[in-house]
C-alpha cells in the first residue's frame, strides 16, 4: 500500500511513508496512549498520527487536551483545554480549521493559523508541538495495528539504568525559551551513559547503552558520534533547542559511501539508525525536527 499522504512511497508506519512520518517529529515525545479520539457521527475525513493511525473527525470536531465529551484530545503539555476547532462546510465540502486561543498557536504547513483557514488533503497540521496530518477521504483504508516497534520509547527506568546527573551547570533559559519550557514542565530529557567502541581498524563500531549493544557501519557510527558530541558540547543551550545537527552539516562531515550525498541520503540514514536502535531494544533515540535537524532524546555521559 503506498503512503496516504504523499502517495509516492509505500507505507511503512501505519498508513505514512517513513519520510512522511518524520516530517510530523517535533520537540515533544508522546505515546499512542496519549492521543485519544471520541466521535458522534464519523465522517470520511481524518487526522493522521505519528504511528500512521486514523483518527475519524465528526463534522465539527473539537481538539483539546484532556476533553470531557466528543473530540480528539491530546494529553500533551504544550495542548490548551480547548485548543483548536475542524469543521466542514457542507455547502462547499471543504474543512476549515480555527485556533482557539490556544497557548501554543496552531499550525498549517508551518504557517501560524490566525484566523478561520481552509486545509486540504496532505496539509501538515501542528497542535501545539504535536503533529497531524489531515486527509480527505479515509474510507476503505486498512486498519492501523501498531506493532512492538512502532510505539517504541526510550523508557529509562525499565531499560537503562540512570547514572548519576551531569554536575556541569546548565544556565536557565530565557525570553522565549522561558515560556516554552515553562509550558513544557514535563518534557526533560533523560541522562544516562553511552559507550562507543571503535576498532582501529575502522569499519564502523558499538555503541552501548547500559546492557545493550548495537553494531553500527562507519557512517552510522559517525552520525551517532556526532549527535552525542554535540548534545555534550551544547549543555549552555536551552534544552528545548539543545543539540541538534543540520542535514547539510552531516552531508558535509560524514563520510558517505556515495560522491553526491544529499538529503535523501541522510534521511535513509537516520531511519536506519533508528530502526538498528530499536531492534537492539535501546529505542528511538533520535528526534527529528523541521528546520532545526537531528538530536539525540537524551543527554548523554560519554565513556
Amino acid at each position: 500500500m503506498q503512503c496516504a499522504v504523499c502517495g509516492q512511497r509505500p507505507s511503512e508506519v501505519g498508513l505514512l511513508c517513513e519520510d512522511c512520518r518524520d516530517e510530523l517529529s517535533g520537540p515533544v515525545h508522546i505515546t499512542p496512549e496519549q492521543v485519544i479520539t471520541t466521535n458522534a457521527k464519523p465522517t470520511t475525513a481524518a487526522l493522521v498520527d505519528l504511528w500512521g493511525r486514523p483518527h475519524l473527525l465528526d463534522a465539527r470536531t473539537l481538539i483539546g487536551r484532556h476533553l470531557d465529551g466528543i473530540g480528539m484530545s491530546v494529553l500533551e503539555g504544550s495542548i490548551s483545554r480547548h485548543h483548536a476547532h475542524l469543521a466542514i462546510d457542507p455547502a462547499r465540502k471543504s474543512w476549515t480549521l480555527r485556533d482557539l486561543g490556544s497557548a501554543n498557536g496552531t499550525t498549517v504547513n508551518e504557517q501560524p493559523v490566525t484566523d478561520s483557514i481552509t486545509i486540504r488533503h496532505g496539509d501538515r497540521i501542528g497542535i501545539g508541538h504535536v503533529g497531524f496530518y489531515f486527509i480527505q477521504h479515509a474510507e476503505g483504508l486498512p486498519p492501523v495495528h501498531l506493532d512492538s516497534t512502532a510505539s517504541a520509547t526510550l523508557r529509562p527506568h525499565e531499560r537503562v539504568t540512570m547514572p548519576p546527573p551531569i554536575t556541569r551547570p546548565i544556565p536557565e533559559p530565557t525570553g522565549d525559551f522561558a515560556a516554552a519550557e515553562e509550558e513544557h514542565t514535563d518534557v526533560g530529557l533523560p541522562t544516562f551513559d553511552i559507550r562507543m567502541h571503535e576498532p582501529t581498524g575502522g569499519g564502523g563500531g558499538v555503541v552501548e547503552v547500559a546492557d545493550r549493544r548495537v553494531q553500527l557501519t562507519t557512517t552510522q557510527f559517525e552520525f551517532f558520534k556526532l549527535l552525542c558530541q554535540r548534545m555534550v558540547d551544547e549543555s549552555h543551550q536551552p534544552e528545548l533547542v539543545r543539540g541538534f545537527v543540520r542535514s547539510s552539516e552531516l552531508v558535509g562531515n560524514l563520510s558517505w559511501d556515495t560522491r553526491e550525498p544529499g538529503d535523501n541520503h541522510v534521511k535513509q540514514l537516520v531511519r536506519r539508525v533508528r530502526r538498528a536502535l530499536i531492534k537492539s531494544e535501546i529505542g528511538d533515540l533520535i528526534e527529528s525536527r523541521h528546520r532545526f535537524g537531528y538530536r539525540l532524546r537524551a543527554i548523554p555521559i560519554l565513556h
